[in-house]
């Protein structure tokens, strides 16, 4: 049923749980897996009024662009040791839901395993949550785990 699982991380512990579960669940099926991180847009140019020098966006650029190939390189070694395919990919985005859903198209994906972290109230109406507009807006199958 599934051949193809999108595995988004932000690099978080509930995103390990998915890793996780969502390589076992290939593994299991016989499904390849793609590792997905949305680098964070460039910083502003400026902070407070004040403008950033240039040396400083582009360290900020360059750590968030390290942090996503990082996150995506735990989700291969995962995958690597169940023996399983793998392709890696990581992109920039402001809307890292829409990033995950166009990710899963761009890469013909037919299921998606995402991490929550499971906020409740004030904090998820405030913070709002990825996974929830991944689930909202996504038109393929969202596994998620907490």
């Amino acid at each position: 049923m599934f051949k193809h699982i999108l595995i988004p991380t932000d690099g978080s512990a509930v995103s390990a749980k998915a890793i996780a579960a969502g390589v076992a669940f290939a593994k299991e099926i016989g499904a390849k897996v793609t590792g997905f991180c949305a680098e964070e847009l460039p910083a502003h140019p400026y902070r407070n009024g004040v403008p950033v020098p240039a040396e400083i966006a582009l360290e900020l650029q360059r750590r968030a662009r390290e942090f996503a190939r990082r996150n995506v390189a735990a989700i291969e070694q995962a995958a690597k040791a169940a023996g399983i395919a793998f392709e890696p990919l990581v992109t920039m985005s402001g809307e890292p839901h829409q990033a995950i859903i166009d990710a899963a198209k761009e890469r013909k994906c037919d299921a998606i395993c995402i991490g929550s972290h499971g906020r409740r109230g004030l904090a998820r109406m405030l913070l709002g949550s990825v996974t929830r507009k991944v689930l909202t807006h996504s038109s393929i199958p969202v596994l998620v785990f907490r």
